[in-house]
């Protein structure tokens, strides 16, 4: 009697173990499941977020078409009079000249062909527009109105932190999301603006301010400042036997040299001022 309730024990026992054993292996197995579940949620979500991160870095201009063309009117000089701008307007060969770099990838067979062959011809401001309708040009929007005329244009982050690699010739490639525009001139591209008037003495931002509902409460003309930082930074270029590995350089590329120079002389002859301004909203 005792060994059949021993038996009878052990066989309850092996039962209770078994059916734990098992449910801890289905909790396991369970818990494994939501990890990755869990984990490939994760990574949907993250290559969704730098999908649209990339979106927003190629081709968001959060606005900025009513400074470029709203305020400057840059989209007339690049389309030209015969278009409805002003001027000649900017051919593929100038838009190249100045910095401005074309994605190959969103150009059509077409297009490809035709630039292949020579067919294309880069100094007709009508192929700009064409590139701008595309979205071809990197880091720049146009925004049209009826066929190749524009009715404003702006800018992205690409236009600057974007290139190419040039595999298909200068300044056309697959874009490089990241790398600087060595090659960019800002100066000469709001150069061709016909509207440069936001180029504007103190006296008139004191007056759109005190327009918007602001108030000056302080004004420093930061000339002597500026003067002063450049000889320094001069003075430790020299010594050091040539630039840091980080700077503006980095962006503004081997033109650097040129360009602060022409920045020096603006500012010793009044061209330009540096002008602090701090404002209170009232």
């Amino acid at each position: 009697m005792k060994r059949s309730r021993s038996r009878i024990v052990c066989a309850l026992l092996l039962g209770f173990s078994f059916a734990v054993t098992c449910v801890s292996a289905s909790a396991d197995e369970y818990g494994r499941r939501d990890q990755q579940g869990q984990n490939e949620r994760a990574e949907r979500h993250d290559h969704d977020t730098v999908l649209q991160g990339r979106q927003t870095f190629r081709f968001d201009t959060f606005g900025d078409e009513d400074f470029w063309g709203g305020t400057l009117k840059l989209h007339q000089a690049i389309e030209g009079s015969a278009f409805g701008g002003v001027g000649a307007g900017v051919s593929p060969k100038t838009a190249l000249a100045v910095g401005l770099k074309v994605d190959v990838d969103a150009l059509p067979a077409s297009v490809l062909n035709a630039l292949r062959s020579g067919k294309v011809n880069l100094d007709d401001p009508a192929v700009t527009l064409t590139l701008l309708k595309l979205n071809a040009v990197v880091g720049v929007t146009g925004f049209f109105q009826s066929g190749l005329s524009l009715k404003s244009i702006g800018i992205q982050c690409a236009l600057c932190h974007s290139t190419v690699d040039n595999s298909f010739a200068p300044g056309i490639g697959h874009r490089l999301d990241g790398w600087a525009n060595r090659d960019l001139n800002v100066g000469a591209i709001v150069s061709l603006a016909p509207d440069l008037s936001a180029v504007a003495e103190p006296d008139r931002y004191k007056k759109a301010l005190e327009r918007a509902g602001f108030a000056v409460t302080a004004e420093r003309n930061r000339r002597d400042f500026a003067l002063a930082f450049f000889a320094d930074l001069r003075a430790k270029t020299a010594a050091a036997g040539g630039p840091p590995p980080l700077g503006l350089h980095v962006l503004m590329g081997k033109t650097t040299p040129e360009k602060v120079q022409n920045m020096i002389d603006n500012i010793s002859k009044g061209r330009i001022a540096p002008v602090e301004l701090i404002a209170r909203k009232l």
